[in-house]
């Protein structure tokens, strides 16, 4: 009993790891999450009903990747609006061919970031007797889930687009995805991990997380990374004391490593069917760039349907993502007068019963009004949930309604 009381008691660190990632990471990362894929061996299947979405729908993943692909086409538009107006014809040419890029600056960890929140086994197992769930009358897992959660929106507010918890593995834990918002001066949107100071400083990170959960007993993790950086630079001092005792001796010459004639004959081979497979797909591009703005010039819709990439994308879509993009908010400027129009005629309906409703309990005894006041609660609700619609959807120029 002594070392359960003892285990309860005992200050875990609380874990906080960050992962890069990259949009085409996300369908392996939902396999996993689903358990339909990648390492199973250390899940009990018979608990993974247990486990639970804390942040974001069912389909995070795929609105995400819907998102990066509009940002994508987005950003090619208004640069080759930019280059248009500034009569760049060459490089507006050459932008034509190389197509949408990636909103984020080129990097090996990926402009997204998965957070992954613990603690030791034995804290969430332990008997307690620091009455943190006779306290709050609260398992420590849920504790726990409740503090995670507020860490990462307060941390990164809308950009954290999904978040779960599991339970089927050999410790509970959370895990996030983080996708970093940001807008460039000149009004294109990027993923930019560093725009969170958590993402861009650790150390911070940890600092924050260990502030966060030091009321369930859990405290900062160690400070591995400042001993790393410790040991590096004392190392560096060593070696510059050790060059500084042999200075004047000859120094080794580098190593070369030998290559054979026909490995180096492979490579350059290989490098040259990559460079070849390279200026065809290139020469592709062009024609079929050629043929979409033939198609757009003479206004043939039918020739742009069928115009599609292997994945299904339309060539047009990516290229004059501008023009669609305005046909997009044009259907649904439409789509939102008609709403506007019903909710009006909805709102009037509502607010002229509600005035009834109030005339008529006035002359009622005080038993029979607070009985009304009760049913009329949802009625309100309704109004007001209408009223900030029409505001919402008002125009500018417009007379507003009179508040309720």
């Amino acid at each position: 009993m002594d070392e359960v009381i003892k285990e309860a008691t005992k200050r875990h660190p609380v874990v906080l790891r960050m992962e890069g990632l990259f949009p085409a990471d996300l369908g392996g990362y939902e396999r996993h999450r689903t358990r339909k894929g990648g390492d199973l061996g250390h899940v009990d299947e018979t608990r993974s009903s247990l486990n639970r979405r804390l942040i974001g729908g069912e389909d995070w993943a795929q609105r995400a990747l819907k998102e990066i692909e509009e940002i994508r086409v987005e950003n090619f538009a208004k640069e080759l609006e930019g280059l248009k107006k500034r009569r760049r014809k060459a490089e507006l040419a050459k932008r034509i061919v190389e197509g949408p890029k990636d909103p984020w600056r080129a990097t090996r960890h990926g402009p997204l970031r998965e957070v992954i929140i613990t603690a030791h086994k034995d804290w969430f197992a332990a008997f307690d007797h620091d009455n943190i769930d006779d306290l709050f009358g609260e398992s420590r897992e849920e504790r726990f889930e409740q503090i995670a959660v507020a860490w990462l929106r307060d941390s990164f507010g809308e950009d954290v687009i999904h978040a779960r918890a599991d339970l089927d593995e050999t410790t509970y834990h959370i895990q996030a995805v983080v996708l970093p918002r940001s807008q460039t001066k000149d009004g294109r949107r990027m993923l930019q991990p560093s725009v969170h100071a958590l993402i861009k400083d650790y150390e911070k990170a940890q600092d924050s997380v260990g502030d966060w959960f030091a009321e369930l007993g859990l405290k900062r993790g160690e400070r591995r990374k400042q001993a790393l950086r410790d040991a590096v630079h004392q190392h560096r001092k060593d070696l510059t004391s050790s060059a500084n005792e042999n200075e004047g001796l000859a120094s080794l010459p580098a190593y070369v490593e030998h290559v054979s004639p026909r490995k180096w004959r492979e490579e350059k081979e290989r490098q040259l069917a990559e460079r070849e497979a390279h200026v065809g797909n290139r020469e592709k591009q062009a024609a079929t760039v050629t043929q979409t703005a033939k198609a757009v010039a003479e206004g043939d819709p039918k020739t742009l349907a069928e115009m599609t990439q292997p994945d299904g994308k339309s060539i047009a879509a990516r290229l004059f993502g501008r023009a669609f993009f305005a046909l997009r908010i044009k259907a649904r400027e439409e789509a939102r007068q008609e709403a506007q129009a019903e909710v009006q005629t909805h709102f009037e309906e509502i607010k002229a019963a509600d005035d009834a409703i109030v005339a008529a309990t006035a002359s009622l005894p005080d038993r029979a009004k607070k009985e009304i006041i009760k049913v009329r609660r949802s009625l309100v609700g309704r109004i007001t949930t209408l009223k900030r619609a029409i505001n919402k959807w008002h125009q500018p120029g417009q007379k507003k309604d009179p508040e309720v």
